[in-house]
């Protein structure tokens, strides 16, 4: 009985001291929680949480994960040292942020979305970066750094498609024949249709694109940059020079040394053409006839009809009228076409066919920057990353709260139990001594 009415006291007791000091007790529990919920939001949570962030990869192509040169995109590279370097660089504020212990202790990692059609997987171009909460100062660094994660590969294929080079190399097509030349220009020109008609194949005619050109702003439409091209080395322009090559018998290379084989093959063929016509005169078909150059053989290589040798004949001569018409083998011609100055003409009219079509082909190159600029983005569905392993902060508020509160409580019920101890041992002792002086 005695027990219980200690207990009751004693209970009573702690519950007037706690009551007597309850606004101590919660000031002190506000206290230690704002200081708590403080060190769990900046200290404790970033060091415990992960963060993952979601967005999707908009390419100028719906579906076609490539760079504008056509090599393959994959996502694996948006976690790797290079893009992380990108990353890191690009707002000039995460220079704190140790992206190589990152990778190397495997804390941020990537998944990429994908579906299931027919048994095939696709992809769908939205991915999830995952990062570990340590490396970041708060929740919101670690959104802008995925953020920048995200516009990497943007900003890198934003860069690479004002690079890419449509045009044909210049030291290729002066070092190759005439006859070359021509046919590159034609394929120059049906190359950048072809490009032209791809992305009108996406969008459409109308598609308009805009850029800063030389001489300031330019918008136009996809159809203008494709009849542009298609205006260039049209098939009349093409026909007459490949008409004026056969006519004049250009020559790009050792002019001299080419003049000199053809006035041989003039002699050559002059011995043979003499030959024919002498076995024709008496009607006999020697094979002689035949031979590529005026020695005779003694050899027997069967006998050869006149009709034969009436065809070869006429095709000497005829060879030989171009020769001499060329380079005057015979001393007769009084302008032969192949001299330099006609062959320097005739590569300055090809350069210049050439050089319109490369401004044509940095056109191209300027409109598929515009494209890439416009239809390349990373776009997220929520602008906030996703925490978890941390502690929640509400949950942390009430949890710091009532911890403060049972610690408050029992701080004050101990200092108060202790001065009330040494008061009660006060009063004991003046009560003792007054006892004893009564005596």
């Amino acid at each position: 009985m005695e027990n219980e009415e200690t207990k009751e006291v004693t209970v009573g007791e702690v519950m007037r001291i706690i009551g007597h000091r309850i606004w101590y007790i919660l000031g002190a529990a506000v206290l230690f929680t704002i200081l708590a919920v403080l060190l769990l939001e900046f200290v404790i949570d970033p060091l415990l949480a992960t963060y993952s962030m979601e967005f999707r990869l908009v390419f100028p192509v719906e579906g076609d994960a490539a760079y504008p040169d056509g090599s393959p995109f994959f996502y694996q590279d948006m976690v790797s040292s290079s893009f992380l370097s990108d990353a890191k660089s690009s707002e000039g504020k995460f220079s704190g942020i140790d992206t190589e212990k990152m990778i190397k202790n495997g804390d941020i990692t990537i998944e990429a979305e994908t579906i299931t059609e027919n048994e095939v997987i696709e992809y769908t171009g939205r991915y999830t970066v995952t990062v570990q909460g340590s490396y970041f100062r708060n929740s919101e660094e670690a959104e802008e750094f995925i953020e920048a994660i995200a516009n990497v590969p943007v900003n890198r294929m934003r860069t690479e498609a004002k690079q890419v080079n449509y045009a044909s190399d210049k030291d290729v097509f002066e070092t190759a024949p005439f006859e070359e030349r021509i046919a590159l220009l034609k394929q120059e020109k049906e190359n950048l249709l072809a490009v032209y008609d791809g992305w009108i194949d996406v969008y459409s005619e109308t598609y308009s694109v805009r850029f800063n050109g030389e001489n300031g702003v330019v918008v136009r439409r996809l159809k203008d940059f494709r009849d542009s091209v298609a205006a260039l080395f049209g098939e009349s322009v093409r026909e007459d020079l490949e008409n004026e090559l056969a006519f004049g018998g250009y020559y790009a290379g050792d002019l001299d040394a080419y003049i000199a084989q053809l006035k041989l093959e003039y002699s050559q063929n002059a011995a043979e053409i003499g030959e024919i016509k002498s076995v024709l005169s008496v009607g006999n078909a020697s094979p002689f006839a035949l031979a590529s150059s005026a020695s005779s053989s003694s050899s027997s290589q069967g006998a050869v009809s006149g009709i034969d040798l009436s065809q070869r004949l006429a095709e000497l001569i005829n060879r030989n009228n171009r020769i001499d018409h060329w380079v005057n083998a015979s001393g007769k011609v009084d302008n032969p076409t192949l001299v330099e100055e006609n062959v320097t003409k005739f590569a300055a009219r090809l350069d210049g066919e050439f050089d319109k079509l490369n401004e044509a082909a940095v056109s191209l190159t300027d409109v598929i920057g515009a494209i890439y600029e416009r239809g390349m983005s990373a776009r997220f569905d929520a602008q906030k990353v996703t925490s978890s392993g941390d502690i929640g902060t509400l949950v942390g508020a009430v949890g710091c709260f009532i911890g403060g509160l049972v610690i408050a409580s029992i701080v004050v019920y101990v200092i108060d139990s202790n001065r009330k101890k040494k008061l009660d041992a006060k009063t004991e002792g003046m009560q003792a001594a007054e006892a004893e002086e009564g005596e």
